[in-house]
């Protein structure tokens, strides 16, 4: 009985086992500056290196619109001659027959092709751009944002650190009777709301680093641990108008120069589709051996469609439709790229003034203080009271200095983002 008990037990035991080894594995660590991050982005980014292969599909549909159509060639023989009583008779009295045509496009249709599958490139090419600069505002700010809230958990560490210690060593002093059970359960009350503050900022940290490690193709099993220099010298925001950025945008903004390509390539397709209204003219060239009213028959052919009902009427329609659409979809991105300038300045600027009054040794003599608050609570000069209110007032001043920083290199990245243009290098 113990053994059949022992053998039921054996494999619950051994997923227990294989769960606190999968726990307790360690994960590899990847400290990461970054210009390291952008290079890469460059060169793992799935989404970016398979826009490149889209490039690379419509150059080839240039060369097909290059192409002349192939000539088409028909040789007939006669299958059974009743004179010589000869299947496929190639003799003298057999007969058989050839016929070579090619096809001429008129009103410049190859050439109009041409233009709009290179037209069609340059699409292609504004796209990835596009998702370029797309890819790296995503990168920066999952960035800044891992750096910063990683420093924060840093802050939890040390609070629940130190907090665990006091706990441990009022414990022993509870039971000698040197201290009161209610400063006990507020020492730990304190405690538990950290760890679950702490918890819930784990959780952020890793949807983050998930997120950022997509974008650079690192493992799961890689702990990424960014790196910022100790100070980031920026251009001030204040020292930029709203002009300049305009104008830095219509320059470099990939999406605006998709919607003026894609005017440009309907007013092609409607070119194109004209010129398909135009019939082509096939010419050929013909020889019978015996079965025209002379042997050895050469004949010149041509031949064209008569425009009667058919002449492209619905794409030309379709065609002029498609036109004056991308025409308000153009006017629609520049009143975007407009707004999206004016709405980065005035972030930038609001927390950049917001920033600026604050004191900026203010967050080291904090720290400092902290230290000694924590001394001197530990020494029992400080009372319980006074200790929580110090404590929260410091925890939640690390959070808002580490936001504030992490909404002012956001406010920098998102000028970059709406321009299009690396105004700020951080």
């Amino acid at each position: 009985m113990t053994i059949r008990l022992a053998l039921q037990a054996f494999p619950v035991l051994l997923g227990i086992l294989w769960s606190c080894c999968v726990r307790a594995q360690p994960l590899d660590t990847l400290k990461l500056t970054l210009p390291e991050a952008e290079q890469q982005l460059l060169q793992k980014n799935i989404p970016l290196l398979a826009q490149k292969f889209n490039i690379d599909a419509a150059r080839a549909e240039v060369i097909t619109a290059r192409l002349w159509d192939n000539p088409q060639v028909t040789f007939e023989n006669v299958l059974y001659n009743h004179t010589t009583k000869k299947w496929f008779d190639f003799s003298y009295n057999g007969q058989n027959s050839l016929q070579v045509q090619q096809l001429f496009k008129l009103a410049g249709k190859r050439n109009k092709a041409v233009q709009l599958a290179q037209s069609g490139v340059k699409m292609t090419e504004y796209q990835f751009f596009d998702l370029l600069r797309t890819l790296r505002f995503s990168l920066h700010d999952n960035f800044f944002d891992l750096y910063y809230k990683q420093q924060s958990l840093q802050t939890f560490g040390r609070q629940i650190a130190f907090l665990q210690q006091i706990v441990k060593v009022f414990e022993q002093q509870k039971a000698l009777g040197n201290i009161a059970p209610k400063e006990i359960i507020r020492i730990k009350s304190l405690l538990y709301d950290l760890q679950h503050d702490a918890l819930e900022m784990e959780k952020d940290i890793q949807q983050t680093q998930s997120d950022l490690a997509l974008l650079i193709r690192v493992p799961a099993t890689v702990n990424i641990q960014p790196q910022l220099p100790d100070t980031l010298a920026a251009v001030p925001a204040s020292a930029l108008s709203f002009q300049t950025l305009l104008d830095t945008a219509r320059a470099n903004r990939y999406d605006l120069k998709i919607a003026q390509e894609n005017v440009q390539y309907n007013n092609l397709n409607l070119r194109l589709q004209r010129s398909l209204a135009v019939p082509d003219i096939q010419l050929g060239f013909s020889y019978d051996k015996q079965g025209n009213f002379e042997r050895n028959y050469n004949g010149l052919n041509i031949s064209m469609p008569l425009p009667f009902f058919n002449r492209n009427q619905g794409n030309i329609k379709m065609a002029k439709a498609q036109l004056e659409g991308s025409k308000l979809q153009l006017n629609g991105t520049q009143d975007q790229l407009e707004h999206d300038v004016m709405n980065s300045l005035q972030q930038a600027l609001k927390t950049e003034k917001l920033l600026q009054e604050f004191d900026p040794g203010f967050e080291q003599e904090y720290t400092t203080m902290m230290r000694e608050v924590e001394k001197n609570y530990g020494l029992h000069n400080i009372g319980l009271l006074e200790f929580i209110d110090l404590y929260d007032a410091y925890r939640n001043n690390v959070l808002k200095m580490n936001e504030l920083k992490y909404d002012r290199l956001n406010a920098l990245e998102q000028i970059n983002f709406a321009t299009g243009a690396s105004i700020f290098h951080l």
